[in-house]
């Protein structure tokens, strides 16, 4: 099996992050419309405390396996950085064994201290999912850092799909016992999920004989010490697993902070939880475009730690300025089309318009958050893991300050997650920026990057806005507003759109023949020809 270079991998995770993401949109409403909008703020907050734990075990030791096997690799010593997944396997089913058994003990004690009595039974059902997660990171870390892209996408898809059909068929089956009972059933699938990806890594790295491959490329290198082994990891698996936990236990931190705060605004504990549901369809939304960020991030990784060990100032370079640039191509022109989109999004989506004004607002969110999750992949690859800390401990105090000032007003509520959200990765964003030229030796604006993006969004957004007032509104007038009518729209919308961001990007040379090529020269052929004729 051959290992793909960073814009085929980007390529292949994408697509995996987009069919995946695909899967858990089409989840959410229908788990909405089973377990109803205050249900689905229940499970939201049952998840807040799963992914805290989540990120604090996995996270950061998936990046400290896949940056730790990059580095073995690039010195072509193989046959440790193969030890390194084995001994970090075990750990992690250890560790994780134990946290899911700590969770069970203590899910009642969580959910009342929380004030979320309602999310006891969730809390244990989700428990599992903690061990099976943890060896499922140890493979994706090992793939990750022998650049193997592929069996990597296939699996975020596998897990995906199996967590959405199995969740949906327990929530449907507990929801007449009650919504608590429904809630906790939609969770069911993610241990399944993630166990039914292990199975389909082993059975690859069994088939493909990964093992065998690499080791016999090894050359006479004197072996690595176990101790040492564990000692690099540690190394950098804290302070990753702090930056991940740190960010989830600000989200921790402010389920919290909503719940006291909307309390205290005079809401009822129903009402609560019907705002805290449409909260959470504004941050499922906002972390769409993020899932081929987070496949940029992946890819972009192993090759900034081979350049870093083969001290290629020039490759690493290239590769930091190709991630910020396709961040930026991708998350700008998602923030505007939330924007401009967000009413007839809620509409298929969730039946309703309801808090759609929080994407009109907040998407710009999407922007920030995209280029902090890769300049903190790049800082950490160069091993600026505390300087990560730093900045998002930052920007997690400046987001529950805002959230407790501005919830608390009974006319704003949880609008005022907006201004949280954006101070909560607009700082950070700066202070990486900064860091991140010092550390480097070299220079780029933010801003001049996301010149050429900008500028075709606002092309794409105007031909929308066109097309809203005119098309559509006849469509909404002689078809009505249902939601098959809206998709049809939506779709218009989104194809329409599309061709005119990538028409004016390519005109203005935002994208090149040579960046499709590099991912795959497929992508080019099936491009129209009045687009193929602007490349260049």
């Amino acid at each position: 099996m051959k290992e793909q270079s960073t814009s085929k991998g980007f390529a292949i995770l994408s697509l995996a992050g987009i069919l995946a993401k695909l899967l858990s949109l089409l989840y959410v409403p229908l788990l909405q419309g089973i377990i109803g909008t205050g249900g689905y703020g229940i499970y939201q907050k049952t998840y807040e405390v799963f992914t805290f734990l989540y990120a604090v075990l996995n996270l950061g030791m998936q990046t400290a396996i896949a940056k730790y096997i990059s580095e073995l690799s690039a010195v072509e010593n193989h046959r440790d950085a193969q030890r390194t997944f084995r001994l970090a396997r075990t750990l992690l089913l250890l560790f994780g064994t134990g946290i899911t058994l700590v969770l069970i003990a203590s899910a009642k004690f969580i959910a009342q201290k929380s004030g979320n009595p309602d999310i006891f039974i969730g809390l244990i059902t989700l428990a599992p999912a903690i061990a099976l997660t943890s060896v499922l990171c140890a493979y994706r870390g090992y793939f990750q850092g022998r650049r193997l892209m592929g069996p990597l996408a296939v699996s975020q898809v596998v897990e995906q799909f199996m967590n959405v059909a199995v969740s949906l068929l327990f929530a449907f089956i507990f929801v007449k016992y009650g919504v608590e009972k429904g809630s906790a059933g939609g969770t069911v699938g993610t241990s399944l999920g993630a166990f039914i990806a292990i199975v389909y890594l082993i059975y690859i790295a069994a088939v493909e004989r990964i093992d065998k491959q690499v080791i016999n490329k090894d050359k006479d290198i004197k072996r690595i010490r176990t101790k040492t082994i564990i000692k690099k990891l540690v190394t950098y698996g804290f302070p990753i697993a702090l930056s991940a936990g740190l960010q989830n236990f600000g989200a921790l931190v402010d389920m919290f902070n909503v719940t006291a705060r909307l309390s205290y605004a005079g809401f009822t504990k129903d009402q609560g939880n019907v705002l805290y549901g449409i909260l959470g369809y504004y941050k499922t939304l906002l972390y769409v475009p993020l899932t081929i960020i987070t496949a940029l991030a992946t890819a972009v990784m192993p090759a900034i730690v081979r350049a870093l060990v083969a001290k290629d100032k020039k490759s690493m370079k290239e590769s930091i300025l190709f991630a910020i640039r396709i961040s930026y191509d991708i998350a700008i022109p998602a923030a505007f089309g939330l924007a401009i989109l967000s009413a007839e999004i809620y509409k298929v989506l969730f039946g309703k318009t309801t808090g759609y004004e929080l994407m009109v607002y907040g998407s710009v969110v999407v922007i920030f958050m995209a280029i902090v999750q890769i300049q903190n992949t790049i800082l950490q690859a160069v091993n600026k893991f505390y300087f990560v800390v730093g900045s998002l401990c930052v920007g997690i105090v400046l987001k529950i300050a805002s959230n407790y000032i501005l919830i608390g007003y009974r006319d704003i509520n949880v609008k005022g997650a907006v201004v949280g959200g954006i101070l909560c990765f607009f700082v950070p964003m700066v202070l990486n920026h900064r860091k991140m030229c010092k550390t480097l030796k070299f220079k780029f604006s933010l801003l001049k990057v996301a010149s050429k993006p900008i500028l075709s969004s606002l092309a794409m957004t105007a031909v929308i806005f066109v097309l809203k007032i005119s098309v559509f509104g006849i469509m909404n007038t002689y078809l009505g507003e249902g939601r098959i009518v809206n998709s049809i729209i939506l779709f218009i919308a989104i194809v329409c759109g599309g061709i005119v961001y990538l028409y004016t990007m390519i005109s203005i040379g935002g994208i090149t023949k040579a960046e499709i090529d590099s991912m795959s020269p497929k992508v080019s052929r099936l491009l129209p020809r009045f687009l193929k004729r602007r490349l260049r």
